[in-house]
């Protein structure tokens, strides 16, 4: 009886101490997010990178093609 009691004030005092720490870093985050450089971002969101790899959405297959027929 007495073990039940004891597991759960511990459970508690982890979940008081989790709810701390996620709220600590979720501080943290916002404030490191607001430190940002001077130079403006793109008005129309899209991020560009300095990557010269072709990005591939997909493969042309028989399986895409019937996909795409019967989605339209």
């Amino acid at each position: 009886m007495e073990n039940v009691s004891l597991t759960k004030e511990s459970r508690r005092d982890f979940l008081k101490n989790a709810s701390k720490t996620s709220v600590a870093v979720a501080v943290g985050g916002i404030a490191l997010a607001g430190c940002g450089s001077d130079i403006p971002r793109e008005k129309n969101g899209v991020k560009t990178g300095s990557s010269k790899k072709k990005e591939i959405l997909y493969r042309s297959t028989k399986y895409w093609s019937s996909y795409y027929a019967s989605a339209k």
